[in-house]
């Protein structure tokens, strides 16, 4: 549509006449000025001319100056139909959508990510990652609802001191300590929560069968318990728990890659008599409730968790060490689930003296599910992130031990598992044999080797933020803050590394020393440090150029960056804004609905909110309301006080609108506005405990005096709806719904108090 199609009525009216499409009823007319013209989402004004085409409607399709794109109908719309003849677009129901941009990247639950717009095809079969806020932990959720609409003329780019960004519209909540805000009321210097931890892209797996039944019936034939009725029991229950065949894109199979990875390094099956299992893994409780929960996920039945308590000895090339432990673990007794893992390549009995290696078929995984297998081997056998001084990291290292006859075993399984890192990018050193990890036990010699990751701190950073840990909370924890603090640490060297640069150069051409200093000076750029730029280096009276700087004194170390920065124990940071700028943008913005009490999700690394809508439910069905549907519109039109700026008819006190704002919905329920079961089924019981009345203007309380409990004007609404179609039985039952009963949608503004409140 052009401009030269609108009919200009005065400065604020523009009317699009029927000749426009031929099947249009009716005339569209839009109220705005020619600059609010301009602005108006294109989808906007195609479903002002779509509304003008429903059966029965009456003079226009009208459009409000803040119209945006709906579900059919536009918001901000009106329109008049007849009872008879015309139809109620079910469109018509509002929604605000504060939303992201296309390229955001969504964190999955399983540790890969996708962008934002390319959800739109496939949210329907993922689950992604959010947060428990009362745990401060992380969680998994399914998306229920997902969302577009046109955004025009920009949009807010957030920048932390970490480099994390992230494009967002500026009703966008995101996770701060004084809990979710929108970025328009976001400062620069005001700290946001963040998972550090990026992922690797997702791609969608293969049909390729990994182990069909017939390979899994080979394995099994090796084994005592390949006879008789065992043999059938056993294949009938992985027929039933869909294992058998096993493909690239078979649901249990990242949680598979994870229990394969953890068995190397801290799971073992032994050989009993001819038969495997049972499978015990070790490690600490909270690590070993995740192994278990993915167990369950698989198909299978693990114990609770034991421990116990027992002295060790060990004797290495250097000294002999005794300590002791209290030792956790868990069982898997099931045979079908250790001849599973011998089937996909896990060896059975002692490690150190079996030859094994990366099965091959994990090769062929796309990265994501390569990155599961890694993490969770990790988790059980590489280094615990640490520094060996205030800034900098020792390089993560992975040994192993082999008997001696094995040492081309060993080497070659590490030589495997370089070849895997590789592949995400990330460097690795030279395989080593270590002297002081030589042993000798009873069953003879064994030799100790090392894999390091390169120490350098971007290829560390990636190692953090794309593999990382599984099943182990402390590492991952720590590889989160490391990553996180190294990358603010790079900032500040290429800050000081840029700032000597230029005042070199400029004092070179006769500056003004102390107007450069003035330029250049800042918190990790003193003037000391400019002076001695300027100069060149001298040393046993050898004169030399300046090397790259190194990171500032002043710059916290890791220790205190975790003191300050830790939020929960699972990976989150607070992390501070650098940056908040307003960027030219046209195009679709996108946001979804999670099916978690917590309502968020995780963009760009960065926790943030998302939309959802609630319904009021009654007992009431079509038949008994549908004769009354006119006075009880009329009643509710009564009651129900609505419109622009229009306030109740008696107004509040003062000091009850302080009891409104200390005391919620337990004051208004005390009112007569409510009952004790509103109270019980509101988030946090409809207050907020340390809410403090004193602390709001009194500009806001007179507002709020004639319009606390008024619905408001624009897209707001109460509309009386019924429950059309159930999708899902189960869920319906345990919110209450059911086939044609009627509910009540309410969509509330924040009034004259609640505006005035959030603009002070």
């Amino acid at each position: 549509m052009e401009k030269s199609d609108f009919k200009k009525i005065n400065d604020y009216l523009w009317e699009i006449p029927k000749s426009f499409r031929s099947d249009m009823k009716v005339l569209a007319r839009i109220y705005a000025s020619e600059k609010m013209l301009d602005t108006i989402e294109p989808d906007a004004i195609n479903q002002v001319v779509n509304v003008a085409t429903l059966p029965g409607i009456i003079n226009y399709s009208l459009a409000m100056p803040d119209i945006h794109t709906g579900y059919g109908f536009v918001i901000g719309g009106v329109a008049a139909m007849d009872a008879e003849n015309g139809v109620i677009s079910p469109g018509g129901v509002g929604f605000d959508i504060n939303c992201l941009s296309p390229q955001t990247r969504v964190l999955l639950d399983n540790g890969a990510y996708t962008t934002i717009k390319e959800l739109e095809k496939s949210w329907k079969n993922k689950n992604v990652s959010c947060v428990n806020f009362k745990e401060k932990s992380l969680d998994t959720s399914e998306m229920i609802y997902f969302l577009k609409r046109y955004n025009n003329p920009s949009i807010h780019q957030i920048t932390t001191q970490s480099g994390e960004k992230i494009e967002v519209t500026d009703d966008h909540p995101i996770q701060t300590k004084e809990g979710m805000r929108e970025i328009k009321n976001i400062k620069k210097g005001e700290k946001v929560a963040l998972l550090p931890f990026k992922g690797v892209k997702y791609r969608k797996p293969s049909s390729k069968i990994i182990l069909s039944e017939d390979d899994f019936i080979k394995v099994l034939s090796k084994f005592k318990t390949s006879s008789g009725s065992a043999k059938e029991q056993i294949i009938s229950f992985l027929r039933k728990i869909n294992i058998v065949p096993l493909k690239y894109n078979s649901s249990q199979l990242p949680y598979l890659l994870k229990i394969i990875g953890y068995t190397l390094g801290d799971g073992t099956i032994p050989l009993s008599k001819n038969s495997p299992g049972p499978v015990t893994f070790y490690g600490k409780p909270e690590d070993l409730e995740d192994i278990r929960k993915d167990i369950k996920k698989i198909g299978f039945k693990p114990s609770k968790i034991y421990n116990r308590t027992r002295d060790h000895e060990i004797k290495t090339y250097y000294k002999k060490y005794k300590f002791t432990r209290t030792e956790y673990s868990f069982r898997v007794s099931a045979t079908s689930f250790a001849i599973l893992l011998v089937a996909l390549g896990m060896p059975c009995g002692s490690r150190s003296e079996k030859e094994y290696g990366v099965p091959k078929w994990i090769f062929e995984c796309p990265l994501w599910q390569k990155r599961l297998f890694l993490g969770a081997f990790f988790g059980a056998e590489l280094s615990t992130p640490s520094t060996l001084n205030k800034y900098n990291f020792y390089a993560p290292q992975l040994n192993m031990q082999k008997a001696e006859k094995l040492e081309k075993n060993a080497k070659l399984f590490l030589k495997n598992i370089a070849r895997l890192l590789k592949d995400f990018d990330v460097e690795t050193h030279g395989i080593k044999e270590v002297p002081g990890y030589q042993y000798k036990g009873k069953k003879g010699k064994t030799l100790g080797f090392r894999l390091q990751i390169s120490e350098r701190a971007d290829n560390i950073i990636k190692f953090f933020q794309t593999v990382s840990y599984e099943y182990n909370q402390e590492k991952f924890k720590k590889a989160c803050l490391a990553g996180s603090y190294l990358k603010k640490k790079l900032k500040i060297v290429d800050l000081r590394t840029k700032a000597r640069e230029e005042i070199k150069k400029l004092y070179k051409k006769k500056g003004d020393f102390k107007k450069l200093v003035k330029k250049y000076s800042s918190k990790y750029t003193p003037a000391q440090f400019l002076y001695h730029s300027i100069f060149e280096e001298e040393s046993w009276g050898i004169r030399r150029k300046r090397g790259n700087p190194r990171i500032a004194f002043n710059f916290p170390s890791f220790e205190d960056y975790i003191k300050s920065n830790t939020y929960g124990s699972r990976g989150l940071i607070w992390d501070e804004i650098e940056k908040i700028e307003k960027i030219p943008y046209k195009d679709y913005v996108y946001d979804f609905t999670v099916n978690h009490p917590d309502h968020n999700f995780i963009a760009n690394n960065f926790v943030v909110s998302n939309c959802g809508m609630k319904l009021l439910r009654s007992d009431y069905l079509e038949k008994d309301v549908k004769p009354h549907l006119e006075n009880l519109a009329n009643e509710i039109q009564r009651e129900v006080p609505s419109g622009l700026g229009r306030g109740r008819q008696e107004k509040h006190s003062i000091e009850q609108i302080d009891r409104v704002l200390e005391d919620g919905a337990k004051y208004l329920a005390e009112k007569g506005y409510g009952e004790k079961e509103d109270i019980e089924n509101c988030e946090a019981e409809g207050r907020i405990e340390q809410a403090d009345a004193s602390m709001v203007s009194s500009h806001a309380k007179n507002r709020g005096r004639d319009q606390v409990g008024t619905l408001g004007s624009g897209n707001h609404f109460v509309e009386v709806q019924k429950v059309d179609e159930i999708f899902d039985e189960e869920i319906a039952k345990a919110f209450g719904l059911f086939k044609d009963q009627i509910v009540i949608m309410i969509h509330t503004g924040s009034r004259g108090l609640g505006h005035q409140i959030a603009t002070d």
